[in-house]
């Protein structure tokens, strides 16, 4: 009864609102302006869901354009969250994205005691919209051991009946959905139950599927009192009043199961007919800022209004049904459409061998047009029971957003769907409730842009002890993630900033003063860094967080001593020696003729050409020198075109005080065989991460560089790695180890990946597989492999 009282309160709302306050806008036209801004939403793939203390916790972030049903582009900047169950944040990070994605790890924390955890992905730009947008996932963590859940509390029921579309009339076909859940939030299955009248005769007779929710149609009578009862399988009985019948109104009845139409049924009575035959009543489909109207009439004495609309007229995914008298919603239903999916038996894994200690696969997708894919792959024993996540990227992305409250094993309704899933599917989006996206706020609450989509972070600096200098401009050495780049001085305050700056945590940046003539300065330099990330706290609306009977709960178990190889001794400090192996130089972008011919800048170079420019002159070209203010500082004759770091340079003054110790590689293109430009020489230069000789106690920068050390900087980018587990054949490896995660897969033109797998001797191997295509196609399976190589 909880939530039918609800629906009628958020009606009841509605129409208050919308007559005590005259619509300015047409609902149509408000919807379309509150969705105005664009959308994103998130799912996050994590490797799996019950970690133990010692390993990682390893992640892929998908971004979703809600408006363009495509890979969302904008977001850069990723937070990542991890909380405890009572909603403290623990763990916080920026991650960098491209092109719709992102990936990293967290390190479990050994002061984590054992228990729920929440993990929640979210961007700068959601915090514009009242509804969370953000994504969460519920994970647990062991911590050496974890004792079995002592559950006393008595289990209750409560059962409720919700009239599609909200409201039940007399006289006439209502469609009456119903679930039980028990008061830990769960729905419970029955096989008998009633709906009698006041002398207890049977009128109706329903059983329920397996999350306790089904429908039943019924014709009341206003004269009668009607009451539900539930009969369970423990022999116990629930009983609930039915809800107040109307003796005027309209209901509605959808048929979601023909495959190219849906039927919407308007049913009414004689004493309703009357009054709404000169009324103007329309339905309004809605997803997101689009819609469709549809006009409905009712004839002189008709009490059965059927309507029929083809697929192609709906949105893929969720739709929002309304019925509008005039700009009054009355009836509002949510029906989900056929989406675009990657067909699972089109997505194949094969083993192709084994290397050493490895085993390699092949994993080919059905190539299509233009279509470039992107998954992760989480790697588990067969019998793992350790990656039970309700979601999958369908679920999450497709409805979850959609939806207020808890919805119980959401990814049910997308794997391996058929008719009975879908029937399923289309009595939770009856019995769940309202659509997030209420028409209050449609109205009320238009959203403004008040924070951006970030794209790195922000750098405030200022310059120290420049006295009479004459500096106008900083410059800014080239970094893991960005290119060198010149930034403009305010004068009047020696202050700059830098935007779009995408430095690591803990990188060291360098920085240097530059004159008006083109030269570094001598100067301090104070840097104020801003990730312009704006914390909010854990909504745990989404989540059941009662304590779940239905799980097998752990025995009281040790799992680090058994788990992890006790043979590996601490040392407190290792010195490797070796030979040194030649450094290969990889960038699919420069032929493989002149990487032969690319020259790697040794020590000698550094002494006999300081600057790059005297490296530059000593190969045969000439520098000309102007003032720098009415022409250009350098002008090196014969070139066209320079690239630093694969960024073309469009001012070869950047290469005026570049020292040759900081060039890591230079390739000269004389005859312009990779742009194209025949004739014109380009240059290609690389700079260095790491100084020359490394990093000794001893070094000191030089004076007219400024090092800084950025703290708040994106999280580096790590490599899978798996403890040193003690036995791959112990039940705790089985049950809860990792075999690998693999957050990228790169396809050939053919749509073939490839990758590799420890071998563990494991007989069967479970593939848990997430992704997306840039068609905005979702991908989402599970597979097992026998492993050849089994003991």
């Amino acid at each position: 009864m909880r939530l039918f009282l609800l629906l009628c309160t958020t009606l009841v709302l509605s129409n208050f609102s919308f007559s005590q306050k005259k619509v300015t806008l047409l609902p149509e036209d408000a919807n379309a302006k509150y969705f105005e801004i664009p959308r994103e939403s998130l799912y996050v793939h994590l490797n799996k869901s019950t970690y133990v203390l010692g390993e990682n916790i390893w992640f892929k972030g998908y971004a979703y354009d809600r408006k363009n049903r495509l890979p969302s582009l904008r977001t850069k900047n990723f937070n990542v969250a991890l909380f405890d169950k009572d909603g403290k944040e623990l763990h916080s990070s920026l991650h960098l994205g491209e092109n719709g994605k992102t990936s990293g790890t967290i390190k479990i924390d050994s002061t984590w005691s054992s228990g729920n955890y929440y993990l929640r992905i979210s961007t700068n730009w959601m915090n514009n919209f009242i509804e969370d947008d953000s994504y969460t996932q519920k994970i647990k963590i062991i911590n050496q051991k974890i004792a079995k859940e002592d559950i006393t509390q008595e289990i209750t029921y409560d059962f409720q009946l919700l009239p599609e579309g909200g409201h039940i009339v007399s006289g006439t076909d209502n469609t009456v959905g119903f679930k039980l859940i028990n008061n830990r939030g769960y729905g419970v299955s029955f096989d008998e139950a009633y709906i009698v009248d006041q002398q207890n005769t049977k009128i109706i007779s329903f059983k329920s599927n397996a999350f306790g929710m089904g429908k039943f149609t019924i014709q009341p009578d206003p004269e009668k009192n009607y009451e539900a009862i539930v009969k369970l399988k423990n022999g116990k009985e629930v009983r609930t009043t039915f809800p107040s019948i109307a003796p005027k109104g309209i209901a509605m009845s959808i048929n979601n199961l023909f495959d190219d139409s849906i039927v919407i049924e308007l049913n009414t009575n004689p004493n309703t007919s009357k009054d709404i035959e000169q009324k103007e009543y329309y339905l309004l489909i809605r997803q997101n800022g689009e819609s469709r109207k549809v006009a409905v009439s009712f004839l002189p004495n008709q009490y059965k209004k059927p309507i029929h609309i083809g697929r192609k007229e709906l949105f893929e995914g969720i739709n929002s049904i309304t019925l509008f008298e005039e700009e009054v919603p009355v009836l509002e239903r949510l029906l989900f459409n056929s989406i675009q999916t990657i067909n699972t038996n089109e997505v194949l894994i094969t083993s192709t061998g084994t290397e050493k200690d490895s085993l390699s696969f092949t994993i080919a997708v059905d190539k299509k047009k233009e279509i470039q894919y992107d998954m992760s792959i989480s790697v588990l024993p067969e019998y793992t029971k350790a990656y039970e996540h309700d979601d999958n990227i369908i679920s999450a992305l497709m409805l979850k957003n959609h939806l207020k409250g808890f919805v119980e094993n959401p990814k049910y309704y997308f794997t391996n769907v058929d008719r009975e899933k879908s029937y399923d599917l289309d009595l939770l989006l009856i019995t769940q409730g309202w659509s997030k996206y209420s028409w209050h706020n449609i109205y009320a609450n238009q959203p403004k842009v008040h924070y951006n989509f970030n794209h790195g972070i922000t750098v405030k600096g200022k310059l120290q002890n420049t006295r009479s200098q004459d500096i106008n401009k900083i410059y800014l050495f080239p970094t893991k993630h960005n290119a060198s780049k010149i930034i403009d001085l305010d004068s009047t305050r020696n202050s700059f900033v830098i935007t779009d700056f995408y430095p690591e945590k803990n990188e060291t940046i360098k920085l240097s003063a530059m004159k008006s003539n083109g030269r570094f300065a001598k100067t301090g330099v104070y840097l104020q860094v801003q990730p312009n990330r704006f914390k909010k706290p854990l909504s745990l609306d989404t989540f059941n967080t009662q304590v779940d009977h239905r799980i097998t709960n752990f025995d009281p178990i040790e799992i680090v001593g058994s788990l992890y190889s006790t043979n590996v001794e601490e040392l407190e400090k290792v010195i490797l020696k070796g030979s040194n192996k030649k450094e290969e130089f990889h960038d699919a972008f420069i032929s493989d003729n002149v990487k032969r011919n690319s020259r790697k800048i040794t020590k000698q170079d550094t002494q006999n050409f300081p600057n790059i420019l005297d490296y530059i002159v000593a190969n045969g070209y000439r520098v000309r020198y102007g003032d720098g203010v009415f022409s250009p500082l350098i002008k090196i004759v014969g070139v066209n075109t320079v690239y630093i770091d694969d960024v073309r340079i469009s001012d070869q003054d950047l290469l005026f005080n570049l020292r040759t110790e900081d060039i890591d590689r230079i390739l000269i293109d004389r005859r312009g065989w990779i742009t194209g430009l025949s004739g014109n020489g380009t240059f290609f230069i690389y700079t260095r991460k790491t100084p020359l000789e490394g990093y000794t106690s001893g070094s000191k920068v030089k004076a007219t560089v400024s090092e800084h050390k950025i703290k708040e900087g994106f999280e580096p980018k790590k490599e899978f790695y798996n403890p040193e587990y003690s036995s791959f054949s112990d039940p705790l490896f089985v049950n809860y180890g990792t075999i690998h995660w693999q957050p990228e897969i790169t396809f050939n033109k053919k749509g073939k990946g490839t990758f590799k797998i420890p071998d563990t001797s494991i007989e069967n191997i479970k593939f848990f597989i997430e992704g997306m295509g840039s068609d905005g196609s979702f991908i989402s399976k599970t597979h097992t492999i026998r492993n050849v190589n089994a003991n």
